[in-house]
């Protein structure tokens, strides 16, 4: 246990499938680790049997999808994919790899949201639809890790802090929920962590260390996607406004653009915080429900240079779970912006992600918010204060920005993928918090359901029709 490590046991090896708290691994995995001059790395190399399995997973995806071109004569043929964030680029990625003709239609640039604006980390959480997702969403993104655009994908460790006694004793009971998920956790002592890692100053009680987490960085996992989409033929316009969707005899027809009408088979609704304009302006048949999305908007600092080596991605305790999160962003009527709801920070906790290049991206505290609504600017400076109290070798690196993003939230805090009672409509989105780690695999699987189940997909807690209206 962490209680009685030491700085030279925290970085041991053994092979009894014990849990390494540096890199977040078991034994099993660490064979895939690399030795530096700072002890096990996290980076997850892809080598031998892993760059073998990434070429015939491509492989046998080539020949999936020239078998499912020839037996699906019967199904659509064109999708449009509105959104050119990180839902959106998986989406288009998916379809193209199986055959499908694809155009995404972006209003501005890819990744220019929440898929841009974001710590790029990928944690595993109490809840077993959590790690499914990430379990999932690793897979995929090994299939590009090698590819033409760097993303900085690695393993790393994930530490989880609380600041004082109190913080630490309610602690327990997260971690038992973390096990209940299957992510192994391990406790850690305050005094520990400060007398083994002097450079980051901690001034805390304790925390765990935590099975298993990557970190990547966003910008360039989205852009990876869109490559890979648009290398199995898809076409991508950003700079381009979807200002109808149009449907007949209850089946979709396609969308208006600014520059005019393009048909489709399939339409994919994937725009993030836009996707309640666009639902809006369905025409043809009976209106659609709207989601009951509202804006978590959260800050990021970005950190220049730290000067040190952080082996683990930092997070405070008192981030929720996704259930709750959802819960607490979740904005109504008249009366949540008579009483200013969205100029109150739901939220107070930091995450700290260590990036490859040696940089560092530190948020998250959040507030309900309306998209186009800016208030409460004082976030970040509390932010900052709040990680200086913990963690006080952060004070010498340098500020290279600091800015907001809106993610798209949902009451349960978990994305929505699935079909509309408009055949051929489809939604895809409300990523919330997770995004970079539920996008990969919500794509996957909607498209995988799109191809043989009429888009429904098996996990009831992924359907728009959890929603009230929306039962189609």
């Amino acid at each position: 246990m962490a209680d009685q490590h030491t700085g030279n046991s925290a970085n041991s090896s053994t092979n009894d499938g014990t849990f390494n708290r540096i890199t977040g691994t078991s034994s099993a995995d660490r064979r895939t680790t690399r030795r530096t001059a700072f002890g096990l790395r996290t980076a997850w190399t892809p080598v031998g049997f892993r760059y073998t399995r990434i070429r015939r997973s491509l492989e046998r995806s080539n020949s999936m999808a020239k078998t499912s071109r020839r037996n699906r004569a019967h199904l659509p043929t064109e999708a449009i994919v509105i959104g050119g964030g990180i839902a959106g680029c998986t989406l288009a990625y998916e379809l193209a790899s199986n055959g499908i003709k694809t155009i995404v239609i972006e209003q501005n640039v890819i990744a220019a949201e929440s898929s841009g604006r974001n710590t790029g980390t990928l944690l595993s959480g109490p809840q077993s639809e959590v790690v499914q997702m990430l379990d999932a969403c690793v897979a995929i993104y090994e299939e590009l890790a090698d590819g033409p655009v760097p993303f900085e994908f690695e393993r790393i460790g994930h530490l989880l802090i609380a600041e004082d006694d109190e913080t630490l004793e309610k602690a327990e009971a997260t971690a038992h929920r973390y096990r209940q998920a299957g992510v192994g956790m391990e406790r850690a002592i305050g005094t520990d962590l400060a007398n083994d890692h002097p450079a980051l100053g901690f001034n805390i009680a304790g925390g765990y260390f935590v099975e298993r987490a990557w970190t990547l960085e966003p910008m360039g996992a989205t852009h990876a996607f869109a490559h890979a989409a648009r290398r199995a033929g898809a076409v991508f316009q950003t700079g381009t406004r979807v200002a109808q969707i149009h449907t007949h005899n209850g089946k979709v027809q396609g969308v208006l653009t600014d520059q005019g009408i393009l048909a489709s088979d399939m339409v994919f609704i994937a725009n993030g915080l836009w996707a309640n304009d666009v639902l809006r302006r369905t025409v043809g048949d009976d209106p659609l429900p709207s989601l009951p999305l509202s804006a978590g908007r959260g800050w990021l600092v970005q950190l220049g240079a730290l000067g040190f080596r952080i082996p683990w991605i930092v997070e405070e305790f008192t981030w929720p779970d996704q259930e709750e999160l959802g819960k607490r962003m979740s904005l109504r009527g008249l009366d949540d912006l008579a009483r200013q709801r969205d100029d109150q920070i739901a939220v107070e906790a930091i995450c700290l992600n260590p990036m490859k290049g040696g940089d560092a991206r530190l948020g998250a505290t959040v507030q309900p918010a309306f998209r186009d609504l800016v208030r409460n600017t004082d976030i970040a400076s509390r932010m900052a204060a709040r990680t200086l109290r913990m963690i006080r070798g952060l004070e010498g690196p340098t500020i290279r920005n600091v800015y907001p993003g809106n993610r798209p939230m949902l009451p349960d805090g978990l994305p929505v993928a699935g079909p509309t009672r408009i055949e051929g409509l489809f939604v895809h989105g409300g990523m919330g918090s997770i995004g970079m780690h539920a996008a990969p695999a919500t794509a996957r699987w909607l498209v995988d359901a799109v191809l043989n189940n009429n888009g429904r997909i098996t996990r009831s807690w992924l359907s728009p029709n959890r929603f009230a209206g929306w039962d189609s």
